[in-house]
């Protein structure tokens, strides 16, 4: 009998154990899941391959695609789909400045297959050339992309995302020629250009001198652009051409033939006094606020921070104002008239002089004036020449209570210097209003009137547009002889 009861004690200690060690495994499973479920090495999101918005190709560059995954890309591939199979393609790391690789492919690693990551990374952009096994004439391709992350969901493989993506070939370039333009165009000033480009896939239009680029506008009819551009007199050369790109990667350029006319503008030395920086300079310092005149170590120092980082800041300020140029509207007239925003105003500065700065004999500074100033008596009314819509009236810096009217056609109007100021940003102005009163604000040591046309913010030699001859041979009747030939197209 005794034996039986140790048996069965046996018995009932071993389901025990039994039953503790289920539970253990129960609680440890229960835990790992716990853990995996809100671990970040068991994440579950699944990587994403991003490529451009029109998928075409020129087969001539790197075609772009992104991958990312929230965690880390352990390893991708690209294959060409053909006929069912699937062809392994080279790939290259490309440089990215933006989040869908669409900047300049410029290859950064040799081209493999299968890449696997040295780092868990969490985002790449990677390029593929021109497969070898292309048709001759294929309209289009089929990729398929594949890409696993570092997680360790799915027992320990990781996420894996397959996409195919369809890639229409487009080898041809976008169609560009030059309808007409101005003659000539002189350094410091304006010129204008009409011209055609088409393509199906047209992504973007530029104009560039060799320094500074500028946008068009559509022109009297679907295909046709229209621009201002500018020579800017801080630039000696100057290289004009039209650039047109189709979204796959196809360009085409175009110089623009104007015949160019070098301008020597003035050049003066102005020796600074104590009297003017301890005055008109340091109290414009104090105006703007923003910096103590106790931090300068000198009063040289003074007149630098006004007559470079503010005057800086101020062409920046009315570079913004006057950029806007409505890209999408057609236009078919642009009827502009000679300039005069001041009846009866002597000429106290010209466009484009050269001043030098020096004190006690050394040179301490130098600036170009952008403008035209024009004094009359004080408080003289500012008259508008032309409609507009105000893009800016606030005191800005150098310019002191300053007014940016924009025309049309990437064509504005600064007026600075102001006492008082009867227009509101956002209000159309209707010619022979007037919008303000000269004054002195800003860097003017008496009242007068600034005065700057800019061409998509860039400031030009004011006389071409005070001048009804040169507005007519250069703008009317360019756009006129533009008219006569696209209707004959």
């Amino acid at each position: 009998m005794q034996v039986l009861n140790t048996q069965k004690y046996g018995t009932q200690m071993r389901g025990g154990f039994v039953k503790i060690l289920g539970l253990v495994v129960i609680v440890a499973l229960i835990g790992f899941g716990i853990f995996a479920l809100s671990a970040d090495s068991f994440e579950r999101e699944a990587p994403k391959i991003t490529i451009k918005e029109s998928a075409s190709w020129n087969l001539k560059d790197s075609f772009p695609i992104e991958i990312s995954d929230n965690f880390g890309i352990k390893s991708y591939s690209v294959a060409l789909v053909e006929n069912g199979q699937k062809i392994p393609l080279d790939v290259q790391d490309l440089t990215t400045q933006n989040a869908v690789c669409l900047a300049k492919n410029a290859n950064t690693a040799p081209l493999v297959q299968n890449i696997i990551t040295q780092s868990p990374t969490k985002s790449f952009c990677i390029g593929i050339q021109k497969p070898q096994n292309i048709k001759p004439n294929a309209e289009s391709l089929i990729l398929e992309v594949s890409v696993k992350d570092t997680s360790n969901w799915n027992f320990f493989k990781g996420n894996t995302t397959t996409q195919q993506f369809r890639i229409a070939i487009d080898t041809k370039k976008p169609e560009l020629a030059i309808v007409a333009n101005s003659y000539k165009v002189t350094q410091g000033g304006s010129a204008l250009v009409i011209f055609r480009a088409v393509d199906e896939h047209l992504e973007r239009i530029k104009i560039t001198n060799g320094n500074l680029e500028f946008d068009a506008q559509p022109f009297y009819k679907d295909g046709f652009y229209i621009a201002l551009i500018a020579w800017s007199k801080l630039h000696n050369d100057f290289a004009p051409k039209i650039i047109a790109k189709d979204f796959a990667g196809n360009v085409s350029v175009v110089p623009i033939p104007y015949f160019q006319q070098k301008k020597q503008y003035k050049d003066s030395t102005i020796p600074l006094t104590d009297a003017f920086i301890d005055g008109k300079i340091s109290s414009l310092v104090q105006e703007i606020g923003e910096r103590n005149l106790a931090e300068f170590s000198d009063k040289l120092a003074i007149f630098r921070y006004i007559n470079e980082e503010v005057r800086e800041d101020t062409f920046n300020r009315v570079l913004s104002a006057g950029l806007f140029l409505d890209t999408k509207s057609l236009v078919s007239e642009f009827p502009i008239k000679p300039f005069a925003p001041l009846r009866n105003g002597a000429v106290m500065a010209s466009f484009g002089d050269h001043r030098t700065f020096t004190y006690k004999g050394e040179f301490v500074s130098e600036s170009n004036h952008m403008g035209l100033d024009l004094a009359s008596v004080k408080q003289a009314p500012v008259l508008l020449s032309n409609r507009g819509i105000v893009t800016l009236n606030e005191f800005v810096g150098i310019d002191g209570n300053a007014i940016v009217i924009n025309h049309g056609l990437g064509l504005s109007t600064l007026y600075a210097h102001l006492t008082t100021s009867n227009v509101n940003v956002g209000d159309v102005v209707e010619a022979g209003e007037v919008i303000a009163k000269t004054g002195n604000t800003g860097l003017a040591l008496g009242d007068h009137l600034h005065f700057s046309v800019l061409v998509q913010g860039y400031e030009v030699w004011n006389a071409e547009w005070m001048d009804a001859q040169w507005i007519k041979l250069n703008i009317t009747d360019v756009i006129a002889e533009a008219k006569a030939i696209i209707d004959k197209i």
